[in-house]
């Protein structure tokens, strides 16, 4: 039995980032287009740029005071690359986070294989299954015996007792 796959976050819930969905960056920020954005400033709109990458109270600012006298708006050359880096942050670590929680695991059922291969006729319990396999967060004994019992059913594995009378679980 294999585990089932996460739910897909539904709108306004919390991510592992501690975002919403609803307020979840939704693609990366570009130095060039931010460039692109300060060049409005020619034409009369200061503050683009900032709206841009993720700065409203600011480009509000840079907005009515035209790019606070065209001193801020020439800081912004300077500074454009800068809030790209940080308005693509919380999307990265968004990014990152997702990579690592989806750590691949092998499949049960293989390792189950090769840990009666290794175990030989000696078998290996339940316990030794638990102990020495790379199993995802959410499964647990029931996971493991349900995948044990399926594979008996298949004849991919035999059931036996050793000499203390536990019960073992061998190559066929």
């Amino acid at each position: 039995m294999a585990p089932r796959p996460a739910p897909r976050p539904v709108p306004g819930s919390a991510s592992p980032a501690g975002l919403t969905a609803l307020d979840r960056p939704a693609e990366k920020r570009s130095v060039a287009l931010s460039y692109l954005f300060w060049c409005t400033c020619f034409v009369g709109v200061c503050g683009l740029q900032r709206f841009y990458n993720r700065k409203p109270a600011s480009g509000v600012l840079w907005l009515l005071t035209f790019g606070l006298c065209g001193i801020g708006q020439l800081l912004d050359l300077i500074l454009v690359p800068d809030m790209v880096r940080q308005a693509n942050q919380a999307l990265l670590l968004e990014e990152t986070l997702a990579g690592t929680a989806a750590v691949a695991y092998p499949p049960i059922e293989r390792q189950l294989l090769q840990l009666a291969r290794r175990t030989g006729p000696t078998g290996f319990t339940l316990n030794d299954a638990l102990l020495e396999m790379e199993l995802p967060p959410e499964a647990n004994s029931a996971v493991v015996t349900a995948e044990i019992e399926r594979l008996l059913l298949d004849h991919l594995l035999d059931v036996g007792n050793d000499e203390r009378g536990r019960v073992v679980y061998r190559e066929p």
